[in-house]
């Protein structure tokens, strides 16, 4: 189906968007607001607003505005914050303000997924959503895992040694499947491709759904009254298709474990032992808490670990210097005997290094945005109630104060006395605060995994053309709310063939 937005106002938006600039003015009195671009009459600083979620051109604007930013645009108000210690000071130390989303019309209330984890406000659903969520993600229970993100892991390499070109979809299927199985116990098997087409079509439809500056009724609100069939109201139809299939998209794998459970095959997994709390089943909300809990974490937990996979590829790829530093480590720590396993990490502290240099280089989530319910003062400025205070993630990354010569791949600067203070990216790349992906535990050991299993037994080189050149893949990332690289092309080869002996063996060991 086509999503175009709306891009022209109505006379009547025209009106009161004046209308709301003069009362946004009065409210503030002469209180003072962050610096920003002058906004233009009626629509605010719209035309200096990028439609998307990359970070980098607010960035840019720091040498011109300082690192808090603000902008308006009718009926909503931003600031962003391109420093990590404002970040910090806000969205953690004073968390109990600074723990709730910005309202956005279309995704929250026209497409319905104001209940969603991603979504949700802060309060006692989403205070239940992340301790179920907790209890298998947890750095406790983090470690009944590993077995799962093993076998999975050498799957993978299994199928990269078979087929190396469909890398993309390879590594697609292998964070489907850790998910899947994590969540709702299913193991997805070779051919199936029904939850790999629904993670991408959910993260798709999240992202057209709450892309900032895409659809004009989140600032005018009354838009959503208008009858479906005038011009202009084609977003009030495309609302209604994004809500069916995103419910879709939370209910269809939850039918699936409901049904195993009836008929005995459910497997352990989050969504089962959620089910079968006694405990908590005699609240009536109890079963659609576990269906959001479980949709949140397959939609968030496959869509990001898609965007890093595909990014290991991508650098090492480019970046072969570090890719042998990282193998020259593992074959002195691992040897060729044996494939890494999750108990190894300490000892690898380059691989270590290069996953935080790829987290750093283009952080997966650019903008993390929060908001306050009530008016808020820091370093002098207001932050009005209700604003989305946003968290640029790729500006901390290339703050050159934290990592200088920001634009080099460089896994070396967290290493040795060069490596000392530096921030792990990982501190900030994962969300701050109260809304911090609860994750983290399973996301560092499954990242782990693959880095080091990939790099052990498989070399990324550049694809060559018709005539023999080198293609270096370009960076070209999307605006996503999880940014993922355009399609590029590479050459993954097994490094010898007792490499690929090894692949074999796992491959054999993994599906027993």
């Amino acid at each position: 189906m086509s999503f175009s937005p709306t891009t022209t106002l109505s006379v009547t938006a025209t009106a009161l968007a004046a209308i709301a600039l003069l009362v946004l003015n009065s409210r503030h009195g002469r209180k003072q607001l962050p610096p920003g671009p002058t906004p233009y009459p009626f629509i605010g600083n719209f035309p200096q607003m990028s439609i998307g979620w990359a970070g980098q051109p607010y960035a840019e604007m720091v040498k011109t505005w300082g690192p808090i930013i603000y902008f308006r645009v009718p009926g909503r108000e931003f600031i962003f914050l391109n420093r990590l210690e404002d970040a910090v000071n806000l969205f953690e130390k004073r968390g109990n303000l600074y723990s709730n989303r910005p309202h956005m019309h279309m995704a929250h209330e026209l497409v319905g997924r104001k209940i969603t984890v991603l979504f949700s406000q802060y309060g006692e659903r989403l205070k239940n959503y992340r301790r179920m969520i907790n209890t298998v993600t947890n750095s406790r229970a983090a470690p009944q895992q590993w077995d799962t993100q093993t076998r999975e892991t050498h799957k993978l390499l299994g199928r990269l040694l078979v087929s190396p070109d469909d890398f993309l979809h390879h590594l697609s299927r292998h964070a489907v499947s850790v998910t899947m199985r994590m969540v709702y116990g299913h193991i997805v098997p070779d051919g199936e491709e029904t939850y790999i087409d629904l993670a991408e079509k959910m993260a798709k439809l999240t992202n057209i759904a709450s892309q900032p500056g895409r659809w004009l009724v989140d600032s005018f609100r009354w838009m959503e009254h208008l009858p479906d069939w005038i011009p202009g109201a084609q977003f009030k139809r495309t609302a209604k298709q994004l809500h069916y299939e995103l419910e879709e998209f939370t209910n269809r794998p939850m039918r699936m474990t409901k049904e195993n459970m009836r008929n005995g095959r459910a497997e352990a997994c989050f969504a089962v032992s959620q089910l079968e709390d006694k405990d908590a089943s005699a609240d009536e909300l109890h079963e659609e808490y576990v269906k959001y809990a479980a949709a949140g974490m397959y939609s968030g937990g496959t869509d990001s670990a898609i965007s890093f996979l595909s990014r290991v590829a991508l650098y090492m790829t480019v970046f072969p210097e570090a890719q042998q530093k990282a193998q020259t480590e593992l074959d002195r720590v691992i040897g060729a005997e044996r494939l890494p396993a999750v108990e190894d990490m300490a000892r690898l502290p380059y691989v270590d290094a290069v996953i935080k240099e790829i987290h750093r280089f283009s952080p997966i989530i650019n903008l993390v945005p929060h908001s306050s319910p009530v008016d808020d003062e820091y370093k002098g400025y207001i932050i009005p109630a209700g604003s989305a205070v946003i968290a640029n993630s790729w500006a901390f990354a290339h703050d050159e104060s934290m990592y200088p010569e920001s634009h080099k791949f460089d896994p070396d600067r967290y290493l040795g006395t060069r490596g000392e203070g530096v921030v792990d990216p990982r501190q900030f790349v994962f969300g701050l605060g109260r809304r911090r992906c609860p994750g983290v535990a399973v996301a560092e050991s499954f990242t782990f995994l693959a880095v080091a299993s990939l790099l052990s037994v498989f070399n990324f080189k550049k694809a060559v053309d018709a005539e023999g050149r080198e293609i270096t893949p370009a960076f070209d990332f999307d605006d996503a709310l999880v940014s993922q690289p355009g399609p590029f092309k590479c050459e993954i080869v097994p490094r010898s063939e007792a490499a690929a002996a090894l692949i074999q063996r796992a491959v054999q060991a993994a599906e027993v």
